[in-house]
């Protein structure tokens, strides 16, 4: 098993609060580029897709909610991605 492989069935898996560097990883390894918003916002497009995913990262802490681990696992299902 790859590291994306690894990566996609940890996300899948997960209930709780995910790693935010994790996440960058798994966008980045599926063709998303993260770009700077304001303060702590965060945008990641896919340019092959169209589709744009906007975050926060997580201050203080360095976990992503649980509801957003959802919210990210269901978009990139839809999509075709995982």
């Amino acid at each position: 098993m790859g590291r994306l492989e690894k990566l996609i069935a940890d996300f899948k898996a997960c209930s709780g609060p995910f790693p935010y560097r994790d996440v960058q990883r798994l966008l980045g390894m599926l063709g998303y580029a993260e770009s700077s918003g304001k303060g702590s916002g965060r945008r990641f497009h896919n340019s092959s897709t169209g589709h744009l995913i906007l975050l926060h990262e997580p201050h203080p802490g360095n976990d992503i909610k649980p509801y957003l681990v959802r919210q990210i696992r269901e978009k990139l299902e839809e999509k075709g991605l995982i």
